[in-house]
């Protein structure tokens, strides 16, 4: 029986990992449907919740738990591994042992080794070094990596990721920046995400779905044209003084598209509700400071919809579906939108969001956060509302050749695995 570890995604919290997570468990299962999983996760009680799969384990692989456990234990594992004292390995705490006896670690980082990005350095080595130790090879799944200037990000980039043994580019920046690793272990391509296999099917978990059924319901009587926002938390967060304000600039945007007609539908792509008010994947106090201040100036009010409950990523699909076209600034929520072949438009903070855009022809329709070109945005969204036919066709002509992109990696996969 195939044995397959999985780490640095969940089933709560960001519904992107979510979604990454799901579709690799579903795809592996097409080919070993009794293939047993370990989730090694950073939020392993509130995933052991919501996991109806028996045959998914989630363990934790909090930073304490690396630390305490995970790390410290790998190196005493491997060395009980030799001769007279490898009788006693029965003895080390189920995750290591479960680690151990997997044929395959899939490293699910949506970023990592980043410039910029150095205090997440520690996590982005320690998830894999207890693999390292044991022996189980490690596939780092398509993702987004680099730049390499900073010398410690680099340094500590090509120690961890030449002990991988296959590692996939998530566009073509990302394989640009680890070609100059000079690293044997690179596919020859960059590969699609792993998130546009994702099937109904494949969810582990059921999260709100009276309130997803009984918000749709409402959705599909609005007889305005309904505009889907997704906002960021993490763009929320980001603000610096001397940029635009993200959530006010999008409450504008918001009151100014109410005010030509149309209704809104306020959704996230990462919820963490009993959270309250902290933003660490957790979209929905941005929604609710964006839908309070509308009720409070609009008198349009019943065209306005806000989600305020946890949903996982088949409702927040199944909400999207009511939408004639949907503003995003989460990565996930975008690529959602392009499998569901839905016009949308997009406000980013990096290459990784125009590199997938551009694979579709829709690079034009991708915005930096920064410069909150609303007045842009709200022209592209009334012309695509008004006319979407050519970013449909778009959509049309390319979404078959993504998917198959993103199949490579399950192609290469299995090849390991059979």
């Amino acid at each position: 029986m195939k044995s397959v570890s999985i780490i640095a995604a969940t089933i709560s919290g960001n519904r992107g990992a979510e979604a990454m997570l799901c579709t690799t468990i579903g795809e592996i299962r097409q080919r070993y449907p009794d293939c047993r999983f370990n989730v090694f996760s950073y939020y392993p009680e509130q995933d052991r919740h919501l996991n109806r799969d028996e045959r998914v384990t989630v363990y934790s692989a909090t930073p304490l738990s690396i630390v305490v456990l995970l790390f410290p234990f790998s190196i005493l594992f491997a060395l009980f591994k030799l001769p007279l004292l490898n009788k006693l390995l029965g003895l080390f705490p189920a995750p290591l042992q479960a680690l151990n006896q997997s044929d395959v670690l899939i490293d699910l980082a949506g970023v990592a080794f980043i410039d910029g990005r150095e205090k997440f350095l520690p996590y982005n080595v320690l998830t894999l070094v207890p693999a390292f130790l044991l022996n189980t090879p490690v596939v780092k799944f398509s993702q987004a990596l680099g730049p390499f200037e900073n010398p410690l990000n680099r340094i500590l980039a090509l120690a961890t990721l030449k002990q991988c043994k296959q590692i996939f580019a998530r566009g073509q920046g990302t394989h640009q920046h680890l070609q100059k690793l000079k690293l044997s272990n690179l596919f020859a391509s960059p590969v699609a995400d792993v998130a546009f296999r994702h099937q109904p099917d494949y969810t582990l978990s059921e999260e709100s779905e009276r309130d997803v059924a009984e918000l749709g319901e409402q959705l599909k009587a609005e007889q305005r044209p309904l505009i889907g926002v997704c906002p960021s938390s993490v763009l929320a967060a980001k603000q610096a003084p001397d940029e635009a304000d993200y959530t006010q600039s999008l409450t504008d945007l918001c009151q100014q598209l109410l005010d030509r007609g149309y209704a809104i539908l306020l959704f996230p792509n990462a919820t963490r509700k009993q959270q309250g008010e902290k933003l660490r994947n957790n979209d929905l106090p941005v929604i609710q400071r964006i839908a309070q201040q509308l009720a409070h100036n609009s008198n349009r009010a019943g065209s306005l919809y806000a989600v305020d409950f946890d949903i996982n990523t088949n409702g927040i699909k199944r909400l999207m579906s009511a939408c004639r076209i949907v503003l995003v600034s989460r990565f996930h929520a975008m690529i959602a939108a392009l499998s569901a072949k839905q016009p949308v438009i997009v406000i980013g903070w990096s290459h990784k969001y125009k590199e997938v855009m551009d694979s579709f022809e829709l690079g034009d329709q991708v915005y930096d956060f920064k410069q909150a070109e609303m007045a842009r945005i709200l022209q592209s969204i009334v012309t695509i509302t008004e006319d979407d036919g050519e970013v449909r066709e778009k959509l049309h002509q390319h979404l078959p050749g993504i998917t198959e992109s993103s199949a490579q990696q399950f192609e290469y996969l299995f090849t390991h695995l059979d």
